[in-house]
């Protein structure tokens, strides 16, 4: 971490991140990554809990109002680092920070912006959506990474998670 960027949560330790449901299988450590050694690698298949995201969750500690990520503003990106074999059965991959699963912020990266093998994809942080309450900018409590299908029947496997960062928007002057 330095002073233009700020990891959200760290993907080289799988055993502290959770599966979002039974459709999200095979959660393990992936020696690879897209930005150097270790990430988490996971699966969507067609489980019983008849839903169209494969995903993982986990507890973090963040504040938006002190510390490391009050230098961040609406106009800064907030990027994602991760790996698919194709995206033909993908809509978007998002990223949910808040209280709980019923209370955060969704950032979305839609398939358009994405292609098979390695992306690192970004958007603004200004543009997400809310979900329940949304997140609360002080406490941070809940982080996911979730990959939504187009039907609950389609799988996917050795989806790589290799990171999820916030980066400053640096403006140039011509």
């Amino acid at each position: 971490m330095n002073d233009y960027t700020f990891d959200i949560a760290d993907f080289r330790d799988y055993t502290q991140w959770t599966v979002l449901g039974d459709e999200t299988t095979t959660l393990a450590a992936s020696a690879y990554g897209y930005s150097g050694a270790g990430a988490i690698s996971f699966a969507k298949a067609n489980g019983t809990a008849t839903t169209t995201y494969a995903g993982v969750y986990r507890t973090v500690a963040l504040s938006l109002t002190h510390g490391a990520l009050a230098r961040f503003c609406s106009e800064d990106r907030l990027v994602f680092s991760f790996y698919v074999s194709a995206t033909t059965d993908i809509t978007n991959v998002e990223l949910r920070l808040g209280t709980s699963a019923s209370h955060h912020n969704v950032w979305k990266v839609l398939v358009a912006s994405m292609a098979a093998g390695w992306n690192s994809v970004s958007v603004k942080f200004g543009t997400s959506t809310i979900t329940g309450n949304g997140m609360t900018p002080g406490t941070i409590t809940y982080a996911a990474v979730a990959f939504k299908f187009s039907a609950e029947d389609k799988a996917l496997a050795g989806i790589v998670v290799d990171r999820v960062y916030l980066i400053k928007n640096t403006t140039t002057v011509s």
